[in-house]
């Protein structure tokens, strides 16, 4: 269509603008212009919802009536299915068809077939016996339709002229052809109109709405109203044409103003009404209105009568182009206008035109369009959900999403798209919410929740869309909860790898030091000792030696430590009882976290025992309480406690089920960690202490310790909440004997036998030397293992003690023990060493208390050791 030709300067003063500027000169006073805006608003969004919701409950209605159309359209295709029109055949379709009447719904008058001239030769129900059947549906406007169409025809409502009583029924009928598509009759359902009284019902709907159904004259066919309406017939004073679809407003049959919906049927030539008290619908929006109203009454009266003769050259060409559009949205595409009036406005309706048939086009394409949208939709295995891009609301939902979160489709489609979120989730979706555009597409891992409350993590791809009518999202989510536990296990596996391995190279570190470190020492602490021994008790250099002395057994300690925080320190483990070291280091605990620290102790009874080192286990028991001492500078509380563990713990924490555990807990209730610090507090060296107070090795000894004994250690922590620590450990029934030393004062540590010394380090070597000459032994020195051989392949004499080092250039100490036990069996051997640099090298040696000394030692341990191995020797 072309546009209309002409000049617009030409009728510039006729045009709509100088009548529109003319008006607005008159009428815009501020305070009538706010009002007006006020009242707009408000009754406008009134409406809108009042609109809405009038419009879906229309359609909720109008689906029921096709699902009961439908329901009897798929009875009578069950019928036609071969079915061959024969008069002779009547007593057999009665028959056939009061059978089927019978095992129906009540809500059926009568079943029925026909042939071509509309001659009855088969009914479920007896008819009149007045009643001709001859020809008596030929007349009816549904048989005429069935012969010209393929599919089923719905009737209009009638009094029935065959059945008892007549009682209203409207017809449908399906009709039957042969197999050259010539018409041969129709099967046929009367449907009781009464029986619509459900479809009607206000029961499960909200607020109090007036439902109707109409057919194409106006007649009431049911109403909620007046279930049994059909008795007095009536028809409806507002009535719009039965295809259309829309909202207005009208009076009903009680006087009440009522908001209408109106929708048609997809199945029957029927229209569904839903009217909803107007009063109910804007109750909120009336009590606001009347504030304005005064106001507004006294500025715009003026305004509207000066007004209202120019508004009448724009309001009837704009009126008549109205009830077009109106046409228009009500879907009669083919509707045009024919406008006068000013220019624009005949401007307006060539545009109006031209859009009506780009729209009518529009509309064939996107009924086919949505046809493949719908079956992709519901047919898709991945959960879908189409939402509004404002309120948010669910729209749509396939049945994978239905399946896959657990809500009914009525509930799902209740619900906004922030219910399915978890409550930790709703911050960032605000946070990242996009306004609509079209064309955007986002995706993302979210944490949903099911019906049941179960959590979900989904990764989701949403899309924009305006296919439902209106901006929205499309969203389709994929269930990767399995996945991201699996990557979560994954990370925590290569996190516990990367620790060992820290372990690892800090062990290698310490092994490369700690053998020679020992050996200096060992020099150092029995140079002192020697020094002090034959020292005068107040001579001037006896403080002196005593501080070097003291410094020396500060580095064994911080030597000790190093090894074991990378397992090479040789170890003398035993079986202990957990709840005896605890009880044994009670006093010292309580001088350690001071007198501001409350203090209480929580121990099981039958606890069982552990095989750990019982100087280390000390040792971690007193370093994480000095770290939660120090946790709580105000004071606090601090709990330590033991108790078997439960198959849940077991499991949670990843312990082996075929082992008995037993856990020890220190807990505080300091200033916690924070992820960080957690994530660090295991590592060497790590400290948050300040420079001075701490080595960063309490906890990675305990790690250590821990580890080396077979079992676990964890921690729970938050900032603010305080501190946790969990020990777990094997169990075990029954302890072990274990050697005890005997005391001081009861081992006499001279001696006259003959002890050979093997050690590759010139000061231990000598300090060895001095320190058992010096007791009356008689020692042989060799500086390795070659040297040792030597000396005891030479001596004529019994050589009752091997006192060699472990680690040493050639021959090992383990070599030269074997070696000299070969030639002298009868022979003890001592072994001395900080760290085993192999494991082997330990292989079949006891590193108990009797048969192995660690270093650094000092002189009066050394003597002390071989006595006590040369008296068990003699008792065996």
């Amino acid at each position: 269509m072309a546009p209309l030709s002409g000049s617009l300067g030409v009728r510039r003063l006729g045009g709509i603008r100088w009548y529109l500027v003319s008006l607005t000169l008159i009428v815009a006073l501020p305070l009538a212009l706010l009002s007006l805006a006020r009242i707009a608003t408000q009754t406008s969004e009134a409406q809108k919802v009042a609109n809405r919701e009038a419009l879906r409950l229309a359609r909720v209605v109008s689906a029921r009536v096709d699902e009961r159309i439908r329901t009897a359209d798929a009875l009578l295709l069950g019928l036609s299915v071969d079915l061959t029109i024969d008069r002779s055949r009547r007593s057999e379709f009665d028959s056939l068809l009061a059978r089927t009447l019978r095992i129906t719904p009540n809500r059926y008058a009568n079943l029925y077939i026909a042939d071509s001239t509309g001659t009855l030769v088969g009914s479920a129900q007896r008819v009149r016996a007045t009643g001709d059947t001859s020809g008596a549906l030929s007349a009816h406007q549904f048989f005429a339709r069935a012969r010209e169409n393929r599919s089923y025809v719905v009737g209009d409502p009638v009094r029935s002229s065959l059945l008892p009583g007549s009682p209203w029924i409207v017809a449908l009928a399906r009709p039957i052809r042969d197999s050259n598509d010539r018409f041969m009759g129709v099967v046929g359902v009367s449907l009781w109109l009464d029986s619509l009284a459900d479809v009607v019902s206000t029961s499960d709907l909200p607020g109090t709405p007036q439902i109707a159904i109409v057919d194409t004259t106006g007649l009431v066919i049911a109403e909620s109203a007046n279930p049994d309406s059909m008795t007095r017939p009536r028809r409806m004073s507002f009535s719009p044409a039965s295809d259309s679809v829309g909202v207005g407003r009208f009076t009903d049959f009680d006087g009440e103003l009522r908001v209408a919906s109106y929708t048609k049927s997809q199945s029957a030539p029927w229209q569904v009404n839903v009217g909803l008290l107007q009063s109910e619908a804007t109750a909120a929006a009336r009590s606001r209105r009347m504030n304005d109203f005064l106001l507004f009454n006294v500025t715009a009266g003026l305004a509207i009568l000066v007004a209202w003769l120019m508004a009448q050259q724009i309001a009837r060409p704009i009126r008549r182009l109205t009830e077009d559009a109106n046409a228009l949205t009500r879907g009669v595409t083919e509707h045009r206008t024919s406008v006068g009036g000013p220019l624009e406005i005949r401007f307006l309706g060539e545009a109006f035109n031209q859009m009506a048939d780009t729209l009518q086009r529009r509309h064939l394409a996107l009924a086919e369009s949505e046809r493949r949208y719908r079956l992709l939709f519901d047919s898709n295995p991945l959960p879908m959900w189409a939402w509004d891009a404002d309120s948010r609301a669910i729209l749509a939902v396939n049945e994978a999403a239905i399946e896959h979160y657990g809500y009914d489709r009525d509930k799902f489609l209740s619900l906004e798209i922030t219910d399915l979120l978890a409550t930790s989730e709703l911050p960032r979706f605000r946070s990242l919410r996009l306004p609509f555009l079209e064309s955007r597409q986002a995706a993302g891992v979210w944490i949903h929740q099911r019906a049941d409350g179960t959590p979900v993590e989904m990764e989701v791809v949403t899309t924009s869309s305006r296919r439902l009518g209106r901006a929205s999202w499309l969203s389709v989510g994929i269930d990767i909860t399995a996945r991201r536990a699996a990557e979560r296990a994954l990370s925590a596996s290569e996190e516990q790898l990367r620790q060992s391995q820290k372990m690892e190279a800090i062990g290698a570190f310490a092994g490369g030091i700690a053998h020679d470190f020992n050996n200096l020492l060992t020099g150092m602490l029995g140079y002192c000792d020697l020094a002090l021994g034959g020292m005068e008790s107040q001579h001037e250099a006896q403080a002196d030696i005593e501080e070097v002395k003291n410094l020396a057994l500060r580095g064994a300690d911080l030597t000790r430590q190093i090894l074991a925080v990378g397992r090479k320190q040789v170890v003398q483990p035993k079986y202990v009882d957990p709840n005896e070291v605890i009880r044994g280091l009670m006093g010292l605990l309580r001088r350690v976290i001071g007198e501001d620290i409350a203090f209480t102790v929580n121990l099981a009874d039958n606890s069982g025992s552990v095989f750990v080192d019982a100087g280390q286990l000390e040792q971690v028991l007193l370093n994480l309480a000095g770290n939660a001492r120090d946790a709580m500078p105000t004071g606090g509380t601090m709990r330590i406690s033991t108790c078997q563990v439960d198959e849940p713990t077991i499991t949670s924490v990843g312990l082996s089920c075929a082992q008995n555990w037993i856990e020890l807990s220190i807990e505080d209730t300091g200033t916690g960690m924070n992820a960080d610090v957690r994530e660090r507090i295991f590592e060497p060296f790590f400290t948050t202490k300040e420079r001075g107070k701490g080595t960063g090795l309490g906890l990675a000894l305990a790690y250590a310790m821990v580890a080396q004994a077979g079992g676990v250690i964890r921690v729970d922590t938050e900032t603010g909440e305080g501190s946790t620590f969990h020990l777990y450990l094997p169990r075990h029934e029954a302890a072990e004997a274990t050697v005890k030393e005997k005391s001081d004062n009861s081992v006499t540590l001279s001696g006259t036998e003959t002890i050979l010394i093997a050690e590759d380090e010139d000061s231990v070597r000598a300090v060895a030397t001095a320190a058992l000459a010096s007791r009356g032994y008689n020692v042989l020195a060799a500086p390795n293992g070659e040297a040792a051989l030597k000396l005891a392949a030479q001596y004529p004499n019994q050589i009752h003690l091997l006192l060699t080092d472990v680690v040493m250039p050639g021959i090992n100490g383990r070599e030269l023990a074997e070696a000299v036990l070969r030639e002298r069996p009868d022979i003890k051997v001592l072994f001395a060493s900080g760290y085993m640099e192999d494991a082997s090298l330990l292989r079949g040696i006891r590193v108990d208390e009797l048969s192995f000394v660690q270093k650094p030692f000092l002189p009066s341990q050394l003597v002390r050791r071989v006595r006590l191995l040369l008296d068990a020797s003699v008792g065996a």
